[in-house]
């Protein structure tokens, strides 16, 4: 790992982080109290994921991160997905949005094992 990979690792500064993943998953955490209707839910997750993947990508490309080459396009197919699960395009259920948005975040989870087994920025 150089300096340079680290110092452009938008995850590693505090407020890059949290306009790029924090907030979202705050925002998106908190329609759990709100009690929107399932248009704007679908929409406010929708954006979130694909705001977090954007996110991703860019962090990818400045810094190499490993689990930021994973986990964007990740991100990106579960802002697709929940868009299509949402508005009814694929049915899942009556828990699909739950479903979609869970999964999402499960595989991201899975996206860090590369960086455990071969460390955290590519060379």
């Amino acid at each position: 790992m150089s300096n340079d990979q680290l110092n452009n690792d938008l995850a590693t500064q505090p407020l890059p982080f949290w306009l790029l993943w924090g907030s979202p998953i705050a925002l998106m955490l908190s329609m759990n109290f709100i009690g929107l209707p399932v248009e704007w839910v679908t929409v406010i997750l929708s954006a979130c994921l694909a705001w977090m993947g954007l996110g991703c990508a860019i962090n990818a490309r400045r810094c190499h991160r490993r689990h930021c080459y994973y986990a964007s396009p990740v991100l990106l197919a579960g802002a697709i997905l929940t868009s299509l699960v949402g508005f009814g395009i694929v049915d899942l259920g009556s828990d699909g949005l739950i479903l979609v948005t869970w999964g999402t975040f499960a595989l991201v989870a899975l996206t860090f094992l590369p960086e455990i087994l071969q460390g955290k920025y590519r060379t």
